[in-house]
């Protein structure tokens, strides 16, 4: 799958989402099994196509985040995991910065502690590999 992700199927994805926020959570269920899926058989561009819905969700669908956080964060979380592949890495650094830039303006009810364990996890495993360079 080398194409661009579909725009138009992404936007009426997140369209009926926005419409019918209780089926956000087996939405977001689906697109973390995909993604994980995915990451196992190295099929990163489909990687990239569920990372793609989820910018278009923290834009178009603000008031429904608590619905779709804990996926998303355990998605940017085996992105920071991934040591053989810097391009996953980066994804989920981007993604994380797209998530906290929409969680800083959005007050939330939701636990966020493990993030701050994948940002240092992350930057240990920089450290390591500067070091052993």
């Amino acid at each position: 799958m080398d194409a661009e992700p579909n725009d138009r199927k992404i936007g009426k994805l997140c369209e009926y989402a926005s419409r019918n926020p209780l089926r956000i959570p087996k939405i977001t269920s689906n697109l973390e099994q995909r993604c994980f899926k995915d990451l196992r058989n190295e099929n990163f561009e489909c990687v990239k196509a569920v990372l793609c819905i989820y910018r278009k969700l923290l834009s178009s669908c603000k008031e429904q985040m608590p619905l779709f956080a804990s996926c998303l964060l355990g998605i940017i979380r085996a992105l920071l995991e991934q040591t053989r592949q810097d391009e996953m890495r980066i994804l989920g650094c981007n993604a994380l910065v797209c998530f906290m830039g929409e969680h800083y303006h959005i007050s939330m009810d939701f636990d966020s502690e493990h993030m701050p364990y994948a940002l240092f996890l992350f930057k240990d495993r920089q450290g390591n590999s500067e070091t052993e360079s």
